[in-house]
């Protein structure tokens, strides 16, 4: 399993805002805007994945420290069960792919993300 990029997240209560806290020349404007089912909307800029809704629904994924993007999904998923990772939220289908958040016994919470091809595509993956 290929890790091909990791974004740090940031939770706002409004996605214009936070897109305008990080999108500060034409280098860094959103490469990717979606929406979840959860009713949280997201925007990819340079290297920080914003994610915005209402504090019920963020405080849902606060505890998600970061998002690593990786070639194989499933590969990600038995690696971090062989060092003591387990799933706090199944595998799922996505508007950009498939995800999983993994515990580790470390704390740290990490979502793991297989982008779908047009998605690496128009991100420049």
């Amino acid at each position: 399993m290929a890790q091909l990029a990791t974004f740090a997240r940031v939770y706002v209560s409004d996605l214009n805002e936070g897109v305008a806290l990080f999108a500060t020349d034409a280098r860094t404007t959103p490469r990717l805007k979606f929406s979840h089912a959860s009713g949280l909307e997201l925007a990819l800029v340079g290297d920080v994945l914003i994610l915005a809704g209402p504090q019920k629904v963020l405080d849902q994924f606060r505890s998600t420290q970061a998002t690593v993007i990786v070639d194989d999904l499933d590969a990600a998923i038995a690696e971090s069960i062989q060092y003591g990772g387990h799933l706090l939220r199944e595998p799922a289908s996505q508007p950009t792919g498939r995800n999983v958040t993994i515990s580790y016994r470390t704390g740290a919470v990490i979502e793991y993300v297989e982008w779908s091809a047009a998605i690496r595509e128009q991100v420049g993956l």
